[in-house]
């Protein structure tokens, strides 16, 4: 095996394994970050890798702190590039203020300081959300890549406030870092809405609905959910931006989403699956919407492709979601 050029981080999730995926099939070498030995296992042995049939471009190494000083010192040896996923995500089993704000600081924070040490590396790009820069409440304001928050102080006692506060808090250490070490490597922003689309790492229809999927599924399954900001992308849109942010020339905090309403998801499923909603495989639930006015225009600018809909993202999703429940498609 040649020596890897690319660690991803976050390779178990919805994105990072999108990305892993693709990074693959582009020619890298990757080594991919994971906790522990049972998650590389796991990897190693899904249909989707062993189908790209490149294990001699695949190693892993393991993190399993990826919050301890010095966590990335080894992942780190002699790599180029770094694409950074891994952070916790809002489940109700984690402690808002130390299950989810402070790691998601953290785990930025223990990279960089990582990187600093390591000559080789000539660019991190870093995965953050458009929640690191949307105001709650919203004022209606248009934010873009660009945008940004102050600091939120806690300790914050609600998922969702713990994870907007640590977006905005990873966001800014991360640009203060650069501001005062100046490091030899880039470190690029991305920031994309809540994905949604095609599962790779889904092999059955608990797989897929455990993800962010299951949000927009439940919305096409009869079930009600409270309110929820809108900023939706395409996790092969998300992904493929990831990639392209690695480019020479490439720098700075690119957007990856679009404004929808998330009940459109309903005339989308009964205008593309009408024998699915006929036999009541979905029926119309809600999910309202918090407007959102997240503008992401400049990066299908800058990287010459337009996003993917809100109308293509639910067919792909639901799309899967008839296949692997084995149910006819129209």
């Amino acid at each position: 095996m040649s020596p890897p050029n690319l660690l991803v981080t976050g390779v178990t999730g919805f994105i990072g394994f999108k990305v892993l995926l693709n990074a693959l099939e582009e020619g890298y070498t990757v080594r991919a970050a994971v906790r522990s030995i049972a998650q590389s296992k796991f990897l190693a042995s899904h249909p989707k890798i062993i189908e790209l049939d490149l294990s001699d471009k695949l190693s892993f190494v393991e993190v399993p702190d990826f919050t301890r000083d010095g966590a990335y010192d080894q992942a780190l040896k002699g790599v180029t590039y770094v694409i950074h996923l891994a952070a916790p995500l809002p489940a109700p089993s984690r402690d808002p203020q130390t299950g989810i704000y402070e790691p998601t600081i953290k785990s930025v924070t223990t990279l960089l300081h990582s990187a600093l040490k390591e000559p080789s590396i000539k660019k991190l790009v870093i995965t953050f959300s458009v929640f690191a820069n949307i105001p709650f409440p919203s004022d209606g304001r248009e934010i873009t890549a660009e945008s940004r928050l102050p600091d939120l102080s806690g300790p914050f006692d609600g998922l969702i406030p713990a994870y907007n506060a640590g977006k905005i808090g990873a966001l800014n250490a991360t640009e203060r870092f650069v501001n005062e070490h100046n490091p030899p490597f880039a470190a690029v922003k991305i920031m994309p809405g809540l994905a949604f689309g095609r599962d790779d790492r889904a092999l059955t229809v608990n797989d897929m609905s455990n993800g962010t999927n299951g949000m927009l599924l439940s919305i096409i399954t009869g079930k009600t959910a409270p309110p929820f900001p809108a900023g939706v992308g395409h996790v092969a849109d998300i992904a493929k931006v990831h990639l392209l942010a690695l480019k020479e020339g490439v720098d700075g905090s690119f957007g990856v989403t679009r404004v929808n309403v998330w009940d459109d998801a309903w005339p989308i499923v009964k205008k593309h699956f009408p024998k699915a909603v006929a036999s009541g495989i979905f029926t119309q639930g809600s999910q309202p919407t918090i407007p959102i006015n997240w503008n992401a225009h400049q990066t299908e600018v800058t990287f010459g492709f337009d996003f993917k809909s809100y109308e293509d993202i639910v067919v792909d999703a639901v799309g899967q979601y008839l296949e692997l429940s084995g149910k006819e498609k129209a």
